[in-house]
């Protein structure tokens, strides 16, 4: 069948109409806070560190939690009830997130490094960049009128220089203990640039507490100091804030706001993840024999992913105008609310029960032995990795090319919200439509090896881009990566599991791909983006993916010779795993052999 006439035939059929409503609705329930919940910690006074933990533990929990849900809902036959729990548990984690208490700063107790430099006219604190810093002058470019800051200053009155000092101002004695201790009143207003130094005149100058009349030195002098400031965005632009986030992990676990964000994180996690293992679990269960049209009705998730990510992100902008910090209350009231809606939905869908089979456990145990199916669950890993590695640091990676564009870069936010868009609506929605007629023209293994060589593909590229918009063309290739990638597991995890185990093969898969890959895909990914750079994490990544895809096609011929025919874990002999394309996917009902509903 030609794609035109694949195209031709479709029609919306009633029946699937629930699962359409609630894939959009669940995603579109989600997206308001789950892609700003890195942005939002840090913003409650989490540190990276604190981040990259919750982001290591959370793919983890979720590994437990789709695998256990689904083997107890096929052995219990509750679907329906753990269905629609999940999707409650989910909305409140989400929105409980909301009431977490912030993370007490602790004072930085850090101090300032500048040079006091004194001539014959003048006396000035002196601070230099090792290099060209992107807003190092906003700062300063905001100062108007007088502004003045007192500073505490301590120096190195060890060196010749500061004894030259202190006799020029007629301190020795204060010096003899090798330090020169002083207060001194600077106006930041009146400042001199020079390339990646900037001058700041004292006015005064206060020793042993005294003020000195005269803080000139008859030659050019120049001595190490540091210095703290009761300017608190002073200090900032010294590379010395006032307070900072808990640095250490001993810290950071010492406050018990962490340990409530991390709770409700979790929750919210946990439920997300039984919600999508049951969804497509029921999905399969409304398709029956139309598991080909997987896809058509995943999209819509997409489309909802898609749309209120940049209606949420639009929202947190207007009504954090003015503000010093993103006021979130829109984003977590929009997602409570089209959760509601959710589970409204989710009460419509008409969930099949089934008698209750013996031998679950075994028939799974048998059917993840077989050759092809481990090789299916380690390509779930390795694009779980992948995309963990896309989910975590493409924003950076994005962030960091466009300030080396241009260090004001102004539309970034706008940028990496159409890379979002691209990727939902240009990019997942047209290929999870066309999945189910790709993956027959093609068959399960020959899809698998191409998303995972077209995501070698987009990471090398990755590597190539120095113009920040070009980011936006190179995001149709997620249509492979993810469009058609989760319509392959999915449907070939429900078409291998025996009856009665379909809930467990899509745990299991899942937590191969978000529990185990994505975890990796964090640790590995973290490890090289602060070591080797963003652009080399990205390519090594894609290198690696471009030979795993021989590698598997390889592993796939060899199979075929060695192993032509397996039997299913329910007994009957069949072609397990990669199947040609002809039987990729389950026959269409006679009903429908003329016409093909959505």
């Amino acid at each position: 069948m030609s794609l035109q006439q694949y195209l031709n035939k479709m029609k919306i059929n009633m029946k699937y109409l629930p699962v359409k409503a609630h894939y959009f609705l669940l995603f579109a329930g989600t997206a308001p806070v789950l892609p700003f919940l890195p942005v939002y910690a840090r913003q409650q006074g989490i540190s990276p560190a604190g981040i990259g933990l919750i982001y290591t533990v959370l793919p983890f929990v979720g590994l437990i939690v789709k695998t256990a849900s689904g083997a107890l809902s096929d052995w219990l036959r509750i679907h329906r009830g753990m269905f629609l729990s999940a999707i409650v548990v989910c909305a409140l984690g989400f929105f409980s997130i909301y009431f977490t208490p912030a993370v007490p700063q602790k004072p930085s107790h850090a101090l300032a490094h500048v040079k006091l430099y004194c001539n014959d006219s003048s006396t000035s604190f002196k601070h230099c960049f090792s290099k060209d810093k992107c807003g190092q002058s906003d700062f300063l470019n905001s100062i108007s009128g007088n502004y003045t800051t007192d500073c505490e200053v301590i120096c190195d009155a060890h060196e010749t220089e500061a004894l030259n000092i202190c006799d020029a101002w007629n301190v020795s004695s204060v010096c003899e203990g090798g330090e020169l201790n002083l207060t001194a009143s600077t106006n930041l207003h009146d400042n001199d640039q020079e390339h990646l130094c900037t001058f700041f005149p004292i006015l005064d100058i206060t020793v042993a507490g005294q003020e000195l009349a005269d803080s000139t030195c008859p030659t050019e002098i120049t001595i190490n100091c540091s210095m703290v400031c009761d300017d608190g965005s002073f200090m900032n632009y010294l590379d010395a804030p006032v307070t900072v986030p808990p640095s250490t992990y001993h810290e950071l676990l010492s406050y018990y706001q962490f340990w409530l964000y991390v709770l409700t994180v979790v929750i919210a996690w946990c439920g997300l993840g039984v919600t999508v293992v049951m969804s497509d679990t029921i999905c399969f269960q409304v398709l029956g024999d139309n598991a080909n049209k997987y896809g058509e009705q995943r999209m819509f998730g997409s489309l909802g992913w898609g749309s209120l990510a940049v209606i949420a992100g639009a929202l947190i902008d207007y009504s954090s105008s003015g503000l010093p910090e993103k006021d979130y209350t829109p984003a977590f009231v929009l997602s409570l609310a089209i959760l509601f809606l959710d589970l409204l939905t989710a009460t419509r869908l008409e969930v099949e029960g089934s008698e209750r089979h013996t031998g679950t456990a075994g028939s799974v145990a048998r059917l993840i032995c077989e050759p092809r199916i481990v090789l299916f669950v380690l390509c779930c890993v390795v694009v779980g990795t992948s995309t963990g590695i896309l989910w975590t640091f493409q924003l950076m990676l994005v962030e960091d090319v466009a300030f080396e564009w241009d260090c004001h870069f102004e539309a970034l936010k706008l940028l990496q919200g159409l890379i979002m868009g691209v990727q939902c609506f240009l990019g997942e929605l047209p290929f999870f439509f066309l999945s189910g007629w790709f993956i027959k023209k093609m068959g399960h293994v020959n899809a698998m090896s191409l998303v995972i060589g077209v995501f070698g593909l987009r990471y090398i590229i990755y590597y190539t881009v120095t113009n920040p918009w070009v980011f936006l063309p190179v995001e149709l290739l997620n249509g492979f990566t993810f469009g058609i990638f989760y319509a392959t597991m999915t449907s070939y995890a429900s078409y291998v599991a025996p009856s009665g185990t379909e809930a467990t093969m899509q745990g299991i898969v899942g937590a191969a791909f978000e529990g185990i890959g994505v975890a990796i895909g964090g640790f590995v990914g973290g490890s090289l983006f602060f070591t080797v750079g963003g652009p080399k994490m990205f390519l090594y990544t894609g290198i690696f993916n471009m030979i795993f895809s021989v590698v598997h096609i390889v592993l796939q011929v060899l199979l075929s010779r060695c192993r032509p025919e397996s039997t299913l874990a329910g007994g009957s002999s069949s072609p397990v795993g990669y199947m040609p394309p002809s039987e990729s996917m389950r026959p269409v009902a006679a009903g429908d052999a003329d016409t093909e509903d959505m």
